[in-house]
């Protein structure tokens, strides 16, 4: 028959310093917890295997790693408590397993997040090259528009019938100006019709 908890706590309070008395009933307090928590599994011979079955796959890997993190931990502080020593023991080996088990079971389940960190110099080097390249489109677009700008219009030149010279005689003589390469049309039969009159 299993000590009595109170009778675990007289014998060690009898045999132990006082720095040591208090961190050993920390630990059996835990311990009773745990097996208090564990109660339910170990209920039955068959209780841990229906819980198991009863269990998603992902439920059921988290458990049976808790069950063998907590076996070879019970074994670590077996070894800690006779005073032997844990350096070389397999159990260590065993918890180191089992701890890369429990990461790959979070990445498989949680996968690897992407890095949300913003690479400061790259966002840098985007908006200069931004900048400059809106800079030479800027400076592209004024030249431009002050090239048009230089650029004299084209001009045109509207020719007037015989009916309308009065009132375009100013515009030709205007125009004449303007074109000094080009000569100026005459109309033959210009004042035909007055040395007519005149002989007749």
């Amino acid at each position: 028959m299993p000590p009595v908890k109170g009778q675990v706590e007289v014998t060690l309070s009898q045999t132990l310093p006082d720095n040591h008395r208090n961190a050993t009933n920390v630990l059996l307090s835990s311990l009773s917890e745990l097996e208090e928590m564990l109660a339910p599994l170990t209920a039955t011979q068959n209780s841990l295997s229906e819980t198991l079955a009863k269990l998603d796959n992902e439920k059921r890997c988290q458990l049976e790693l808790i069950l063998a993190y907590a076996i070879n931990t019970f074994a670590f502080i077996n070894l800690k408590s006779n005073g032997r020593p844990s350096a070389n023991h397999p159990v260590m080996q065993e918890l180191k397993r089992i701890q890369a088990y429990t990461q790959k079971l979070r990445n498989a389940t949680h996968g690897n997040k992407p890095n949300m960190e913003v690479d400061k110099d790259a966002a840098a080097r985007f908006i200069r090259g931004a900048l400059a390249a809106n800079e030479v489109a800027d400076q592209k677009a004024e030249a431009e528009a002050e090239a048009e700008a230089k650029v004299e219009p084209q001009r045109t030149h509207t020719r007037f019938d015989n009916d309308h010279a009065d009132d375009n005689e100013t515009a030709e003589s205007s125009s004449s100006t303007r074109t000094t390469n080009r000569k100026r049309g005459m109309d033959p039969f210009h004042g035909y019709d007055n040395k007519k009159a005149k002989s007749g």
